[in-house]
């Protein structure tokens, strides 16, 4: 075999053995980002599963009392909550009274002896019950702004958040104390609640990997 000819199958070797290792390098990056694609979707998934917890632990029946108030007071006065968040001590009609008293007595039991009524009117309502009543309000909203963060920032799956927290979107009672609150309080103080809340809902969400 003449010298040139095993020059040439070197060669040829040499460029079969280069494309094959271009090849494999092709396939192991390929599986490499399916791999970190994969991960990332299951770290999103379990970061809207943790903030998912967050908001549930940090209910309390108080919290609950308080929506309450702040439904029924939206329905009979749309400044009674901007009074309260400048800590101004507002006129409360009777109707209110068992709201305020569920919300007080967690904190104060003795206080809620000093409430009363009187013309159709709350007596007794003092600048201590404001500040307990304005606590739950930014306690609520600092909650829900933490959590809805993970979707705000997209750092955990937006899907999963927006079925979990669809609720907030709706026409319902449930939803009208949280838009109320942001409103009352500033939306531009809860940036995150208020992206959620005007971005609206999907009519064919993805399914969860998406995300």
């Amino acid at each position: 075999m003449e010298f040139g000819n095993i020059s040439e199958i070197v060669t040829a070797l040499a460029a079969i053995v280069t494309a094959l290792s271009v090849v494999i390098a092709a396939q192991q990056f390929n599986l490499s980002r399916k791999n970190a694609a994969a991960e990332n979707a299951r770290l999103k998934k379990q970061a809207a599963i943790d903030a998912a917890r967050i908001y549930i632990e940090n209910k309390r029946p108080e919290t609950d009392l308080m929506l309450q108030f702040v439904n029924n007071a939206c329905h009979i006065n749309s400044r009674i909550i901007q009074d309260i968040e400048k800590f101004h001590t507002p006129a409360l009609p009777v109707a209110l009274l068992e709201d305020v008293r569920g919300c007080v007595e967690f904190y104060d039991r003795k206080a809620v002896g000093e409430l009363g009524q009187e013309a159709g009117m709350i007596t007794g309502l003092s600048p201590k019950h404001i500040i307990q009543l304005r606590w739950l309000m930014i306690d609520y909203l600092n909650t829900l702004e933490a959590v809805l963060m993970f979707w705000w920032q997209g750092t955990a799956n937006k899907t999963l958040l927006e079925e979990e927290f669809s609720f907030l979107r709706s026409n319902a009672d449930s939803a009208r104390p949280v838009r109320h609150l942001v409103e009352s309080f500033g939306e531009a103080n809860f940036p995150a609640i208020s992206a959620f809340l005007k971005s609206g809902v999907r009519k064919t969400a993805p399914e969860p990997d998406a995300d």
